[in-house]
């Protein structure tokens, strides 16, 4: 009786193990599968320009030289463009396209753009233009004063959206 018993505890604290283990490697893959599709949007606001990589530290970007920064996933795609701006709030999608988006703040010119299948996102701009903002995601400009004065997006080859600004303008690129 004692030997089935301690066999049978054996058999089962194996079983146990198993299924932890199982378990635990499940959660896992859902948590990575979860963390693909995540959204990491550019956020680019006025009123003392700010541009925000959410949830991707500007440190993880690559880049060659000093004007591009080079998104860490390439995988991801451009989803949709949000523009807010006092009178003319849009929502441009965006499925496998080219995407490009030019903003002109003072005299610093911003453009994020992708490869033509909308993957690869870069940002270009004159950096040394901007210093770190309020967190490692932030980027502000060091003109405080200035306000957007230009925004146009562009799908594939064609312009979707171009429009003067004045203050108060508000853009995320949307990238997952």
């Amino acid at each position: 009786m004692i030997a089935t018993h301690f066999t049978f505890n054996r058999e089962l604290r194996s079983l146990t193990v198993v299924f932890v283990a199982l378990l635990a490697a499940a959660i896992g893959g859902c948590i990575h599968m979860w963390a693909q599709d995540i959204d990491t949007p550019i956020i680019i606001a006025d009123g003392s320009l700010t541009i925000e990589s959410r949830g991707v530290p500007w440190a993880n970007w690559g880049g060659s030289g000093t004007n591009t920064r080079v998104h860490p996933n390439a995988g991801k795609a451009v989803t949709q463009v949000v523009l807010a701006m006092p009178g003319n709030n849009q929502t441009l999608p965006f499925s496998g396209q080219r995407c490009t988006v030019a903003v002109r703040y003072a005299s610093t010119d911003i453009t994020v753009t992708t490869g033509n299948n909308g993957r690869g996102l870069q940002v270009t701009s004159d950096f040394g233009s901007f210093h770190a903002g309020a967190t490692n995601q932030h980027l502000a400009h060091n003109n405080a004063t200035a306000k957007i004065s230009r925004v146009t997006v562009t799908r594939g080859n064609q312009v979707v959206f171009d429009s003067a600004a004045s203050g108060g303008t508000t853009i995320t690129i949307h990238y997952q």
